[in-house]
């Protein structure tokens, strides 16, 4: 009896990790508007799952976007760098560096903000997020403001926009256009 609970344990610890990656893997596959619920994950169970799968980047995207929504840069930095030097996917790479962009640029490097948001635009043309980031950041500088009203009020008229984004955006082009 004793012999079987062992070799039953074994074969549980050595079957579960393959049915976890397949599933996870599948997870990660899916389009993003099928995504896995996470709320109800903490931030150090997602590092977990994480740490023992690391190429799940709709998991370390969401929660890096937690430590950017907590303005947790650095937490936030590990997770987007990591995506956009290990992914294929354009999308992923682009938002990523759009994040990456954004955080430089709150440490106060607009030149090193500016060279990241550039290649997710380059990346995503139509980059709702690089654009937004990039028409704010130039909407702010005197020389580059023209540019930056351009390019947000471009934004202004995309269906995709989410209302909150086009309010931010409004509000930010009604303190700068002349």
């Amino acid at each position: 009896m004793l012999k079987n609970k062992w070799f039953y344990s074994a074969l549980f610890i050595l079957i579960f990790p393959i049915f976890l990656y397949f599933n996870l893997e599948n997870n990660s596959s899916l389009s993003t508007n099928q995504s896995t619920d996470l709320s109800s994950v903490t931030n150090e169970e997602m590092e977990q799952v994480i740490k023992l799968n690391p190429d799940i980047l709709p998991m370390r995207i969401a929660l890096a976007n937690r430590y950017f929504e907590s303005y947790d840069y650095s937490n936030a930095l590990t997770h987007f760098m990591y995506v956009a030097e290990n992914t294929n996917d354009t999308e992923l790479k682009s938002y990523s560096l759009a994040q990456i962009g954004w955080m430089v640029y709150e440490s106060g490097d607009e030149v090193t903000s500016l060279s990241y948001i550039d290649e997710a635009v380059r990346l995503t043309p139509n980059s709702l997020l690089g654009n937004t980031y990039k028409g704010i950041i130039y909407i702010q500088n005197p020389v580059t403001r023209n540019e930056g009203i351009k390019i947000l009020d471009t934004l202004r008229s995309n269906s995709s926009l989410l209302e909150d984004d086009l309010k931010i955006i409004n509000e930010i082009l009604v303190l700068y256009e002349d």
